[in-house]
């Protein structure tokens, strides 16, 4: 994960996590130019995380937990001024049986 982050810090805005590495009680390492959407359900391993950079201006992005709750699935809006409707990004966790 800190590869991941230290290479997009200044060449993208949103990077989508799968199995990422968490801390004690889910709190995840924070960097300091993008904001971290989690899932909303409690007590469970955190599978999935979307980092959204700070300094994006273009665009909002917005979690959608009105549309999954799930710790295997996470949704973000994705909107700005020039697109009529809002476009709707899945994380989606496929564990290998």
């Amino acid at each position: 994960m800190h590869a991941c982050m230290k290479f997009a810090k200044n060449k993208t805005n949103i990077v989508i996590l799968q199995e990422s590495w968490m801390k004690d009680e889910n709190i995840t390492i924070l960097h300091s130019l993008f904001i971290c959407i989690k899932s909303n359900v409690q007590n469970t391993h955190v599978r999935l995380l979307i980092f959204v950079a700070k300094n994006a201006k273009k665009f909002t992005c917005t979690s959608r937990s009105d549309i999954v709750n799930s710790e295997d699935m996470q949704a973000i809006s994705i909107m700005n001024n020039k697109i009529q409707k809002e476009i709707l990004l899945f994380n989606i966790y496929n564990e290998k049986s």
